[in-house]
């Protein structure tokens, strides 16, 4: 071989080394060890949450019946304000009961809001509990190392706020990563044994 022919051989090969080439299956790139998952998507369709949350609808349907019952005894008191004369000693007392009646409704309505804002807060860790027991089984048997939360997708059908907290979600795109459906399905299939 001459020089030249020579000096072109090597730059061929040079170009050929430096110019990738296409992967093969065995070539393949290990995955990544990520997934995500929708919370909202679970807390819903986890029926043992549902069912921890009931009784908790079941006092807040009381507390609205209590409520309007109050609500006419208030209504009643200043009816019976509006009947006395302007000034007189009935009006005046009337009007007190009125004003000690709203008082007492405002503190009950309050009182009894944060006993259930509390239950409320230890059914939602309780359930959150529940969540991180399947979701470290299901990473550990797929040998994923990070779970990102995902949201829905938005949709114009969704409350305001909803939408907006979709539209300002972390993960845009994923394809193959959601591990949703599976968790759901652990829980529930949990709660059956």
């Amino acid at each position: 071989m001459t020089y030249t022919s020579t000096r072109l051989l090597l730059g061929v090969l040079a170009v050929a080394c430096a110019v990738p080439s296409p992967l093969t299956a065995q070539d393949k790139p290990a995955e990544l060890p990520i997934a995500v998952l929708n919370l909202d998507k679970v807390f819903a369709g986890y029926t043992k949450h549902s069912d921890r949350l009931q009784p908790l609808r079941d006092s807040a349907k009381e507390l609205d019946e209590t409520v309007q019952i109050r609500q006419v005894e208030l209504e009643t008191a200043a009816n019976q304000m509006r009947k006395s004369p302007p000034g007189s000693p009935d009006q005046q007392r009337a009007q007190g009961q009125l004003i000690k009646l709203q008082n007492d409704l405002r503190q009950f309505v309050e009182q009894e809001r944060q006993k259930l804002q509390k239950r409320e807060v230890v059914i939602l860790i309780t359930t959150q509990r529940d969540i991180d027991e399947q979701l470290k089984k299901i990473c550990q048997a797929r040998g994923l190392k990070l779970v990102l939360r995902q949201n829905s997708p938005p949709d114009e059908n969704q409350p305001l706020q909803e939408l907006v907290k979709n539209l300002g979600r972390d993960v845009i795109y994923q394809d193959g990563l959601d591990i949703t459906d599976d968790v759901l399905k652990a829980l529930n299939e949990t709660e059956s044994k």
